[in-house]
């Protein structure tokens, strides 16, 4: 049975990051519907998606929550799936893709250290999946420009995200920032994007236009 309604308790409001303007703001709930489904799956209750509103940018976002019988009421964490978060390619490998949603995990549970730490983690997956197993990541790195990987730029990236995973990984009494994590994040996915999309998909470009002949002039 589905039920639609306004919240009748808990608070009508909450502070979140909001999605939109990436602002720590205000989020009026402006309503829920909660599916209950208990025939399905007897370890699961059901399902609430909650519709905030902005008090900063007005935006509005929908996060759902899972409500299950083993797991405690209040420590569910509701996850946006409006507005809808890119995915990675199936073109990244899945322990990779892995790597990098957890990363993301303890970034939106603003768990920055841990999620920097976890961007370390996946650049080193890189590195390996590509046969790059130098003793340190720095040398890893180098290599990967050596053989044609990424270019400087993305090398200098690279190298900042190990650094800022060496601060993560031990203490020095520092902690990681919202916005480093988040750039942090974005860095990896782009080197993601480029050694296993579109450097890819631009070698087959490059053998596919090989293949046809020159036109005459």
């Amino acid at each position: 049975m589905d039920e639609l309604s306004v919240p009748s308790k808990g608070p009508l409001s909450t502070v979140i990051i909001c999605p939109h303007c990436e602002k720590p703001a205000l989020q009026a709930v402006r309503g829920e519907a909660t599916i209950r489904d208990e025939y399905q799956d007897p370890f699961l209750l059901g399902y609430t998606y909650i519709m905030l509103q902005c008090a900063e940018c007005q935006e509005v976002s929908l996060q759902i929550k899972v409500d299950e019988v083993i797991s405690d009421p209040g420590y569910e964490v509701p996850k946006f799936v409006y507005p809808a978060r890119r995915q990675l390619s199936n073109a990244v490998p899945e322990p990779l893709r892995r790597e990098f949603d957890e990363a993301r995990s303890c970034f939106d549970n603003k768990t920055y250290t841990a999620a920097v730490v976890m961007v370390r983690r996946t650049l080193e997956g890189i590195c390996k999946d590509n046969s790059v197993n130098e003793k340190v990541l720095a040398k890893s790195i180098e290599k990967m420009v050596a053989d044609g990987l990424i270019d400087r730029t993305l090398a200098e990236w690279a190298d900042g995200l190990r650094v800022l995973g060496n601060q993560g990984a031990h203490f020095t009494g520092t902690q990681v920032s919202r916005e480093d994590a988040n750039d942090a994040l974005a860095f990896v996915e782009a080197l993601l994007d480029q050694i296993y999309v579109l450097g890819r998909r631009f070698n087959e470009f490059k053998k596919r236009r090989a293949t046809k002949a020159e036109p005459s002039s």
